[in-house]
This record gives C-alpha cells, sequence and structure tokens, in this order.
C-alpha cells in the first residue's frame, strides 16, 4: 500500500458514483507496474487512454529519454496488444530461474 501511494498512478471513475473502473500506476523505476480495466468495461481504450495519459505526464520525472517500459509476460496477447497500440514494441525477453539456495550451500566456488 505504502509503495502504490508514493508512484504515479492514475484512474477512471464514474461520475454518478465515484467507482473506480480502469487505473494504472508506475513502478519506481517508470515502468507500467500494474494496469486494470474492470470487465464491463474493456475494449472501449480506456487502458490505452489510462496508460497514454499516465506516461505522458510522469515518464519525465524518471529521465529525459521519454522512453517507458511494461513488463509483459510473452503469452499475454491483450497486455500485448495494448503495448502495440500505443507504440510499443519488444525490445527484450527475461527468462527467470529458481535457486534453491539450501541443495547449493555446499558448493565450493
Amino acid at each position: 500500500r505504502a509503495t502504490l501511494l508514493m508512484v504515479p498512478s492514475l484512474a477512471v471513475r464514474l461520475g454518478a458514483t465515484g467507482e473506480a473502473v480502469g487505473w494504472a500506476f508506475l513502478g519506481l523505476d517508470g515502468t507500467v507496474m500494474s494496469l486494470h480495466v474492470e470487465e464491463p468495461y474493456r475494449r472501449l481504450g480506456l487502458g490505452k487512454a489510462i496508460v497514454s495519459k499516465l506516461m505522458r505526464e510522469h515518464l519525465k520525472d524518471y529521465g529525459l529519454d521519454g522512453l517507458g517500459a511494461a513488463d509483459v509476460w510473452v503469452e499475454n496477447k491483450k497486455s500485448q496488444g495494448l503495448c502495440y497500440a500505443i507504440g510499443g514494441k519488444p525490445n527484450w525477453i527475461v527468462s527467470w530461474g529458481i535457486l534453491d539456495l539450501e541443495s547449493v550451500q555446499n558448493i565450493k566456488l
């Protein structure tokens, strides 16, 4: 909660009730950390609008190059589509591994 309160964010709320129907956060490094649009409001362009506005207004706070990023799972085609729609392109693929420290504690380097 404390981290979310200190990073740039943007929400779209319904005028009548104030209910949030879409929101996004930029991470401490300027990447799109989280984007969510409630199901009934998807495919209306809200996600693109939220992320575009958030990045336009806050990327300057992270550097002068104007570049932003989002970490998107390789199989998350919807998020990839949104990134393409706002002008993004894949730049690198990261693979993660799990190292069990208990099993390697006796290895001598």
